[in-house]
């Protein structure tokens, strides 16, 4: 059966290329790693979800590029059936693809997807839903929300539009009156940001949201208690210098499930993508759920 590649037309580098050239590109490299059998689409957003069902009603493979409302898209297609998801680091920040060891140049990617094995990696339940890399609430998906107007009124793009926007969200610091229950134990929690992640970050300098292990079986709840503006700057700071997990003002939980509780429906972003979700949230993680193509890391070379 062949490879359905899934491309979406409004991600930086199909910009970039341009649909027609972008094709080319991809099915000439998968071809010179000896994937000839590799069918491409370069679609725009609005096709994109007719596009991934028929590519996973004809595919037992997809590999996908775009943002990470794409890939979670695609990757929900290809757990109900069983499939194997290829991934295309196209997107702007390409979390899911640094974490799986592929390689950020477009031919070096496909080169590397190729020849790759087939690992099953965890993904976190929200919900009825799937994320890949994290869900949040609080500060993050204030300023998603944010940049998304921004670009909008002013024509921005996206990383100075997220910079106003993480300056103004840190700023206004609204602190959320929340309940976390684990394992059993309830207690309610005074926090401006609250992050739940598929496995563990390594916080490095620089390199955000970065994990070694997509197969721990767990979840890591990370919790703000910084009560003014001045230290959850301070923490976003410590974020890019790669010093967070010293903050004593950071609570780290491991969890194989949790719920959340709130009064008023409250902007969740679960890989990015923002939705108002009432109270309670719940959370799990489905170990070892998502089959995807992962490059031995001596491999990448970029």
């Amino acid at each position: 059966m062949t490879t359905a590649v899934v491309i979406n037309a409004a991600s930086g580098t199909a910009r970039q290329y341009g649909a027609a050239a972008l094709q080319d590109v991809i099915r000439s490299a998968a071809v010179a790693a000896g994937r000839s059998d590799v069918q491409v689409r370069v679609v725009p957003p609005k096709q994109l979800p007719s596009a991934l069902i028929a590519a996973a009603e004809s595919s037992d493979e997809i590999w996908v590029g775009g943002g990470d409302g794409t890939l979670r898209s695609a990757a929900e297609l290809v757990m109900r059936r069983d499939g194997v998801l290829g991934v295309l680091p196209l997107g702007t920040m390409n979390l899911l693809a640094r974490d799986l060891n592929i390689p950020l140049e477009i031919e070096q990617a496909v080169a590397a997807l190729a020849g790759a094995t087939i690992e099953s990696i965890d993904v976190g339940r929200v919900n009825r839903g799937i994320f890949l890399n994290k869900s949040a609430l609080g500060l993050y998906p204030e300023m998603i929300v944010d940049r998304e107007r921004r670009r909008r009124l002013f024509g921005l793009a996206k990383w100075p539009a997220m910079l106003r926007s993480a300056w103004r969200a840190v700023r206004r610091h609204r602190l959320m009156e929340i309940t976390i229950e684990h394992r059993g134990q309830r207690r309610e929690v005074v926090s401006p940001a609250v992050v739940v992640a598929v496995g563990a970050y390594e916080f490095r300098a620089a390199q955000l949201f970065t994990r070694s292990d997509l197969q721990s079986g767990e979840l890591t709840v990370y919790v703000s208690h910084e009560k003014s503006w001045l230290g959850s700057a301070g923490q976003l700071a410590k974020l890019f210098l790669g010093t967070l997990d010293s903050d004593p003002s950071l609570e780290v939980i491991k969890a194989h499930s949790l719920k959340i509780d709130f009064n008023r429906s409250k902007p969740v972003a679960s890989d990015g993508e923002v939705e108002m979700l009432p109270g309670p949230i719940r959370y799990a993680v489905a170990p070892k759920a998502l089959k995807v193509r992962m490059p031995a890391e001596a491999d990448v070379t970029s």
